[in-house]
């Protein structure tokens, strides 16, 4: 199943060269979850990124259906 992985700001660097706008296309198996598919990206998957499903925050071990959208960025402090 295809799904769209969107790497923002300092973490788009990680994508393929493929890349159009900051994403790309996967796909993978049915039953992958939220953090399989971003895990094959070099990124933290702690406190220290947000990472988002279809624009909500989720649990990792979400499962994903086709055409998600699984967005990645850095946390930033602020004050």
């Amino acid at each position: 199943m295809m799904i769209h992985v969107k790497l923002l700001a300092n973490y788009r660097e990680h994508l393929p060269p493929e890349a159009k706008n900051g994403g790309v296309e996967l796909d993978v198996p049915d039953g992958t979850t939220v953090r399989e598919a971003i895990s094959r990206f070099p990124i933290p998957l702690d406190d220290t990124s947000v990472i988002v499903l279809n624009g909500l925050t989720v649990d990792l071990d979400t499962p994903l259906k086709a055409g998600d959208v699984v967005s990645a960025f850095s946390a930033i402090a602020g004050g």
